[in-house]
């Protein structure tokens, strides 16, 4: 898998065939309860803020687009998360579902004259006009064929789906096109209510809430933003921009993997530690704030949004080892306070947070060797939409091809230049844990 963004998207021309879902069945009021970070996004829509996900498989050969047809309708037809849609009601807004799909082809054009970018500009106006949750099964599913290759493009709001999901997908994918049955799929909408049930057992003195109360007086009761100046004044939001690299490569990633381990770290906390320490060296904290989604209530056939945040103070000084057990502990410890939701804590401690950025400073993790993997001679990416922000999140992933990081953040010269330099302070702690064993290797 790989991580870009819409304003960097490159699609080469071919055959476009799109289809559209249809309902098949009438529509039934679900039982899951809509989430919070449903309900969230839901509300940021409404103010014109874009939130859809798209997934691309670039496959090695021309493949008929007919089988695509079939591949999407059955992948709707497996998630029940995909089948359902969300109603504005008087105080607030329902989900309903729909018992089957059909899968009917809309549209067949040769497309030429365009470029890669211009191209993807054009599906990114398609996927904008077709992704509204408010919608029966508003997905955006189309194919490209050429001689060297097909591209299948799957886009979902981002009710629908988070990141785990689409490596399901993805793999889902393959599995068919091979002709392949895929595992049985597991119910998204079952996570969700496992979701609501957790967040309404939660009581005034449940621990996990003092855990919260302790984070937000570290952060002033405010909720997390980058600790660094990117040149946007408070209020203000810009376009997103996005910056990609490369961190390790696969065997670096599992050199430094082995290595943190035998100090007794984990490979995410070491990473938000390189972070942290980057951070904390361009003139931020020495105690980095941030919110770091988790997965939450889904299991491994599961499509749907089910994520958690769990809050974090990443120890940014003294000896890089040192602070790496450190932040492996307070990850670990951070982890539970994600299970109650956010409904709680804002109901606790609401009317005590200071107002702050919109967006939140988030270090995302996902480590796709662990789920589902597409065969190896298939591109897989995922592509984010474009909307304003004002402050950065980071997401790092781990692949075949070693561990990665998309930073996105407001379009700013200062923000390219603290960042990219904040990159590259990142690196090389980075590397300094891989220079002793390179050396040893040598010796």
């Amino acid at each position: 898998m790989k991580l870009s963004s819409s304003e960097s998207w490159e699609v080469e021309p071919g055959e476009l065939v799109r289809w559209r879902a249809v309902p098949g069945g009438a529509a039934n009021q679900s039982s899951a309860p809509v989430s919070e970070n449903e309900r969230f996004h839901l509300a940021s829509l409404a103010s014109g803020q874009p939130g859809w996900m798209a997934l691309t498989l670039d496959f090695p050969e021309q493949i008929d687009a007919d089988v695509f047809g079939v591949v999407v309708g059955t992948i709707i037809a497996r998630h029940d998360a995909l089948r359902s849609h969300y109603v504005r009601t008087g105080d607030g807004v329902t989900r309903l579902l729909h018992p089957g799909v059909d899968v009917k082809e809309e549209l067949r054009e040769t497309v030429d004259g365009l470029s890669a970018k211009a191209f993807a500009s054009r599906l990114t106006e398609y996927i904008g006009a077709t992704c509204n949750p408010f919608e029966p099964m508003p997905h955006f599913l189309a194919a490209v064929t050429r001689p060297g290759g097909t591209t299948l493009i799957c886009a979902f709001d981002h009710c629908y789906v988070d990141a785990r999901s689409l490596a399901v997908v993805a793999a889902e994918i393959c599995e068919l096109v091979a002709g392949r049955g895929p595992a049985p799929a597991e119910s998204g909408l079952d996570a969700l209510r496992a979701i609501a049930e957790c967040e309404a057992s939660v009581t005034s003195d449940d621990p996990r809430l003092g855990g919260w109360e302790r984070f937000l007086t570290a952060t002033g009761w405010t909720v997390p933003e980058f600790p660094l100046d990117l040149g946007i004044a408070p209020g203000d939001a810009l376009p997103v921009h996005t910056m990609v690299r490369t961190l390790l490569s696969g065997d670096d990633a599992a050199t430094f993997s082995s290595t943190v381990h035998r100090r007794g770290a984990r490979t995410y906390p070491a990473v938000l530690t390189c972070a942290g320490m980057a951070i904390s060296a361009a003139g931020g904290p020495d105690e980095v704030a941030t919110v770091v989604p988790t997965g939450s209530g889904a299991g491994p056939g599961c499509v749907s949004w089910s994520v958690g945040n769990a809050p974090l103070l990443i120890s940014a000084t003294g000896d890089l080892f040192a602070a790496m057990y450190r932040n492996t502990r307070r990850l670990a410890a951070a982890l539970p306070l994600a299970e109650i939701g956010l409904t709680p804590v804002y109901a606790a401690f609401g009317d005590r947070l200071r107002p702050g950025r919109s967006d939140v400073f988030m270090m995302s993790y996902v480590d796709y060797t662990r789920l589902p993997m597409p065969r190896g001679d298939v591109v897989v990416r995922q592509i984010s939409s474009q909307k304003p922000t004002d402050t950065a999140q980071w997401w790092f992933w781990r692949d075949r091809d070693g561990i990665h990081v998309r930073v996105r953040y407001p379009h700013t010269e200062r923000a390219v230049a603290v960042l990219g330099d904040t990159l590259d302070t990142m690196q090389t702690l980075l590397d300094s844990v891989l220079d002793p064993v390179s050396a040893a290797d040598a010796g």
